[in-house]
């Protein structure tokens, strides 16, 4: 602990000095920046409507003034021409479907009905389920109505007095307007029935009227000029399809077909109406514009205002030590790469004190390792030559076998020492290949007996031939201090203690686990740093070493525990290749 309070008030001698520097620097640098930003930010908000603004009121004159021309308007009538023609040419191709179907003089006499099949009605309820078509009406070869599809509603919309040639078909109508029944145009191609006889039949579709007229809808501009379609009949639609008296001198006529014409009327107070509107809307816009650049401002100001104050706060909790909180993010391009600018400082210094204190403990570890091993090694080696003299003189093979044991549990306190005394600099590790199962089953033979003292049962799970590749007085070490930690914990409750090995993708995971006491969060945290323990005569130096031993492998070691459940540990070390 006098390591870490030396590092914090090496931090706070470092933070009086910047202060010291900060103090120094002209006060108004960045008050004027961000004035200057200020200034330029509302001068944009204020000049990007009014540009808009104007260019849109500039773009509608303009293209007022386009749309008055004969040019422009020839276009749009092209257009509209155009439209108007492939709109019959598609009724001409789906009345050419229907005659390839209907193909033999059966179907056009007045019986005909009663001929057609299940599947050529459903072709022509198909047929007049489309929104442009009321009806079907099938002419005998006189030219008179056989019969309708899908009744005989739609005869009444055939008129025989204003027929008219299109591209080899007749154009019939418009019948009559009326609020009781809609107008309607009948579009009839003919078609041979019997080429000995010369025999031949026609096919018309009912159209309904407002189709005709919805496609002026392209070319009508209510603030600019009217549309009209002088229909065969002699009389003027609206784009809805009802009549009108056309008395306006300024009409423009154009040919759409044999019979139909476009009128196109121009409204000159239709157009002097929007000016006067759009003065009104410049005005209003002017007073939002000016009202939202204060608000804006003031907007501004509260939200980089309470930035400000989150930064200084995070920063003052990493000048008082607190490196644990991360730095609030907030947003902006510029105070966000402030903020992780801080918050790499923040972990920067962080990692500088943890690493400062690790370098600290392994230097004070190294000290205590060299008086164990004074201490220790000179008893352990009088206790060795003693148990070897005994081994040689017993005859008693299970006797013998466990002075054995005794003489490796010697050599691994030695080996113990060593790594202590190493743990400041520890010696590379001398990987080998080593079967998982056979190192736990070791494990457990040399633990079994402090296990049946306690009443604790050790259970060991492993799959054979799973071999992992590490120094194996490593990991044998590691596995023993973590088992003894185990018996410790449950000398108050538990009676379990499972050792398993299994691997997971490219390692292998052994873990201890118990269903002992557990421990808190709070010590959980620290449990691997060195000098660390909640034992009364603990050092805290167990874990440490493990963690220090298992990394230096290669591997890494994690620890889960609940309070009141138990505690596993679990090491993952790499997967040893296979060996031909």
């Amino acid at each position: 602990m006098n390591s870490d309070h030396s590092v914090v008030r090496h931090i706070r001698s470092q933070e009086s000095e910047t202060a010291t520097e900060v103090e120094m620097l002209p006060h108004g640098v960045s008050k004027n920046r961000l004035a200057s930003k200020y200034l330029w930010l509302s001068l944009l908000v204020a000049l990007i409507p009014l540009i808009g603004f104007a260019s849109l009121y500039d773009s509608y004159f303009s293209q007022l003034v386009t749309r008055l021309t004969e040019e422009q308007l020839a276009t749009r009538v092209a257009a509209t021409q155009n439209e108007f023609r492939v709109f019959i040419r598609e009724r001409k191709f789906e009345i050419q479907a229907l005659t390839d179907q209907f193909d033999s003089p059966e179907y056009f006499v007045p019986e005909g009905r009663q001929n057609i099949s299940s599947e050529l009605e459903s072709f022509l309820r198909l047929q007049v389920d489309a929104r442009s078509v009321y009806g079907v009406v099938f002419f005998d070869e006189k030219g008179e109505v056989a019969w309708s599809f899908p009744d005989k509603r739609e005869i009444g919309l055939i008129s025989k007095n204003n027929v008219y040639e299109f591209e080899g078909a007749e154009l019939i109508g418009p019948s009559a307007y009326s609020i009781e029944r809609p107008s309607g145009v009948v579009l009839r191609t003919s078609r041979q029935l019997d080429v000995n006889t010369d025999q031949k039949g026609s096919i018309g579709l009912v159209l309904r009227f407002n189709s005709f007229t919805e496609i002026l809808r392209g070319l009508d501009q209510g603030t600019t000029f009217r549309v009209l379609l002088q229909a065969g009949d002699g009389n003027t639609y609206d784009v809805v399809g009802q009549p009108v008296n056309v008395t306006e001198n300024s009409v423009q006529k154009f040919s759409l077909l044999p019979g139909w014409s476009l009128h196109v009327i121009q409204d000159r107070e239709l157009v002097m109406s929007p000016v006067e509107r759009m003065r009104y809307w410049l005005i209003i816009l002017m007073i939002f514009t000016v009202a939202g650049l204060f608000w804006l401002h003031m907007s501004i100001s509260r939200r980089l205002n309470r930035q400000v104050e989150s930064l200084i706060d995070s920063v003052e909790q990493v000048a008082l030590g607190n490196l644990e909180t991360p730095v609030a993010h907030v947003q902006g391009m510029e105070m966000l790469r402030l903020t992780q600018s801080i918050e790499r400082m923040r972990l920067q210094l962080k990692k500088f004190i943890r690493s400062t204190l690790a370098i600290e403990r392994q230097a004070t570890l190294g000290q205590l390792a060299a008086g164990l091993a004074h201490d220790i090694r000179n008893p352990l080696t009088t206790i060795r030559t003693t148990v070897a003299a005994l081994s040689r003189r017993e005859k008693n093979p299970e006797n013998k076998e466990m002075m054995s044991l005794v003489e490796e549990e010697i050599d691994r306190v030695n080996d113990v020492l060593e790594n202590l005394l190493n743990f400041a600099r520890p010696r590379d590790p001398l990987a080998s290949r080593i079967d998982a199962k056979e190192l736990l089953s070791s494990v457990v033979a040399l633990v079994g007996a402090s296990a049946r003292n306690q009443n604790i049962e050790l259970r060991m799970q492993c799959p054979p031939s799973m071999f992992l590749m590490a120094d194996e007085g490593h990991v044998r070490q590691v596995l023993m201090n973590l088992l003894l930690n185990a018996l410790e914990a449950m000398s108050v409750q538990g009676d379990l203690i499972a050792l398993d090995g299994c691997q997971k993708g490219a390692e292998i995971a052994l873990s201890v686990r118990d269903n002992g006491q557990g421990m808190p969060e709070d010590i959980l945290a620290h449990i691997m740093e060195p000098f660390y323990t909640t034992k009364s005569a603990g050092t805290g130096l167990g874990l440490a070493i493990c963690n220090t031993l298992i990394k230096s492998n290669g591997g890494r070691m994690s620890i889960e525990s609940t309070k009141g459940e138990g505690t596993t540990v679990t090491v993952f070390l790499p997967v040893a290749e296979a060996q031909e």
